[in-house]
């Protein structure tokens, strides 16, 4: 019997998976006629390797994905269709497009990809209501208990500052490290032009820079996760390594078909070890109040520590 919910779960799931999917598709087109009808904007170029038959459909396949996995996790949260349209547009928009694109940049820059920053507004935009619309809340009486003011208000203003600082820099150092691990495996990719795969590697002050801005974008993107969270720190870094890790390198591992899989192996690795490691910092700093503020109360300080697994 049991089973047997898990499988009509999972079917609903990816129906209103596709069902999202299909509103970032037309998310694409309106951005697509705002940027460069309404705004002016060049066309963005396609990657010469890619086969636009095989692409869309793998598209097709990662938004539905990344529907299930923002629906999934958002309903627990907020039980206000605004609250979650707008931390799911937050955390989709940053991580799943801007970040891939900062990235995109740096290691294989085409023509006009600027023009992203704008267009990609829309399909996140549009996905995002519609994830927030199919994926309510099960359980009616859920609270958003959390919200910036509350979450600023259970820390001390000097603690949490320094918890967001490290927290925001802490992805350039674990980004070097890392990389300097998967470059034994990936470098020739980048400096052997005769492979025409168009990737380049940057100036290592020019890439270490983007890195600084990129984990700030980070920390933002999962931060209405953070405040919102009341679960336990273990399932609370479980949801945000699979947030970063699948927005991440999903284009890497399922629409990059054209990718070596010598190359494409080695920095999802890398991405996955990124993204736990991230998370486990974000919620060893900012998984639940370590010093409740005395003025708030004895109570508010017992739901502090139970809110924070320990």
């Amino acid at each position: 019997m049991r089973f047997i919910r898990i499988l009509e779960r999972a079917g609903k799931d990816i129906l209103k998976g596709v069902a999202a999917a299909g509103f970032s598709f037309l998310g694409l087109v309106v951005g697509g006629i705002i940027a460069q009808s309404v705004l002016g904007l060049p066309q963005p170029a396609v990657p010469a390797q890619a086969d636009m038959r095989i692409l869309m459909p793998l598209m097709l396949l990662t938004l539905m994905l990344l529907a299930i996995l923002l629906g999934e996790c958002f309903q627990r949260l907020y039980p206000k269709f605004w609250q979650r349209w707008i931390g799911i547009w937050v955390c989709t928009y940053l991580l799943y497009y801007l970040l891939n694109l900062l990235d995109g940049l740096l290691f294989s820059p085409m023509p006009n990809m600027t023009t992203g920053i704008v267009s990609e507004l829309f399909p996140s935009l549009f996905a995002s209501a519609a994830v927030a619309f199919l994926w309510r809340p099960k359980n009616e009486t859920v609270q958003a208990e959390g919200s910036p003011r509350t979450f600023s208000a259970s820390w001390k203003p000097v603690a949490l500052a320094w918890r967001l600082a490290v927290a925001w820099l802490i992805f350039p150092p674990l980004y070097y490290l890392d990389g300097r691990v998967a470059a034994i495996f990936t470098l020739h990719y980048y400096t052997d032009p005769s492979l025409g795969l168009g990737l380049t590697l940057p100036p290592l002050s020019v890439l270490m820079a983007m890195q600084v801005l990129r984990g700030g974008l980070f920390l933002l993107a999962v931060f209405p996760v953070l405040v919102a969270w009341r679960g336990t720190r273990f399932g609370l870094w479980l949801w945000v390594t699979a947030l970063i890790f699948f927005q991440i390198s999903a284009t890497m591992i399922i629409q990059a078909y054209w990718l070596p899989i010598g190359l494409r192996i080695p920095h999802i690795l890398e991405l996955l070890a990124d993204s736990a490691v991230q998370a486990g910092v974000y919620v060893l700093l900012l998984g639940g109040p370590a010093q409740p503020v005395p003025e708030l109360g004895v109570s508010h300080a017992l739901a502090g520590t139970s809110q924070a697994g320990v």
